[in-house]
């Protein structure tokens, strides 16, 4: 009898941990979505050729690396600037956001993801075209989050 009383109250304190971090997963998955929404929307707008979803949330000092540039890129002015030669010819059929993870401290909050672009073969099968790893920094201010630092990379990109 005591045996399957210690046995009962393991298997249930088991259980409740295991609810418990399930509960919490999925607290944690909501909280985060708000930041998360926030860089999916800029990147539904992008494959369409559309850096405004980017540049509506960069704060004005906003910093950014990117592989195409030689140096850091400073400010929104400079942003602005960066993507205007590209506005209306970016062409990504779909996106993959994988990934995502949300560090937060008070009013900071730092997205990371990898991204997998696709282009819609003549065929009409797609086909993965470049591969991204993301960071996103953003900062909290007036009940809105802004990018105050973004920056993306190849993933395993080929080194020569």
């Amino acid at each position: 009898m005591f045996r399957r009383s210690v046995f009962t109250l393991i298997l249930t304190a088991v259980a409740s941990a295991i609810a418990a971090s399930a509960a919490t997963y999925a607290t944690q998955l909501e909280r985060d979505a708000d930041v998360i929404a926030i860089e999916r929307a800029s990147l539904d707008r992008w494959i369409k050729g559309d850096p405004d979803g980017f540049l509506s949330t960069y704060a004005p000092d906003v910093t950014y690396f990117s592989p195409a540039e030689e140096r850091r890129v400073d400010g929104l002015e400079a942003m602005t600037a960066l993507l205007a030669p590209v506005r209306g010819k970016i062409r990504i059929d779909r996106y993959e956001m994988l990934n995502t993870k949300v560090q937060r401290l008070g009013d900071v909050a730092v997205l990371t993801y990898n991204i997998v672009n696709y282009l819609r073969q003549p065929d009409g099968t797609e086909r993965p075209t470049t591969r991204w790893n993301s960071t996103a920094v953003f900062h909290r201010a007036g009940g809105r989050w802004r990018t105050i630092h973004s920056h993306f990379s190849f993933t395993k990109p080929e080194l020569k």
